[in-house]
């Protein structure tokens, strides 16, 4: 199961009630209301704004995942960057002349191209090692793939 932004608490809500849910991954979850149980599977975060730094609930999740854990990030990532609007803010931006900081605000400063390309690689790769027990090597450690994702320890 995965989720991004409140979708992702969810995610983990879900997960620390059903055993069903093998796996799951957050994009940008902020985790609350705080998340106090214990989850003994595989969890990915994909942080941006909802950081275990800045966030005292997304350290608390974290600090409460028992299995497989990993935590990366994006330079120049904002809380939008893992969804859809990526490609549709420059558009709409180019419409009514959205200034660039602006548009920067919307969507950081990673490009645009790239935030899909992240989004869709790191979460392939983890469901594929967790769910079909394929590993791969992109979740070893920095890929010179993308070099602008960070492993979060």
């Amino acid at each position: 199961m995965y989720g991004w932004s409140k979708g992702a608490t969810a995610t983990a809500f879900v997960m620390s009630e059903d055993r069903r849910v093998r796996a799951g991954l957050s994009f940008d979850g902020p985790m609350q209301p705080m998340i106090s149980t214990d989850v003994d599977r595989p969890f990915m975060m994909m942080t941006a704004e909802f950081t275990r730094a800045a966030q005292p609930s997304v350290a608390e999740f974290w600090s409460h995942l028992r299995g497989w854990r990993l935590n990366v990030q994006a330079e120049g990532a904002v809380h939008s960057s893992y969804c859809d609007v990526q490609f549709l803010i420059p558009q709409l931006a180019q419409a009514v002349g959205m200034s660039a900081a602006d548009l920067q605000g919307w969507i950081g400063t990673l490009d645009p191209a790239r935030a899909v390309r992240i989004q869709q690689a790191y979460p392939l790769a983890f469901f594929d090692l967790h769910l079909r027990h394929r590993p791969g090597r992109l979740l070893d450690g920095p890929s010179p793939a993308f070099p602008e994702v960070k492993f979060i320890v």
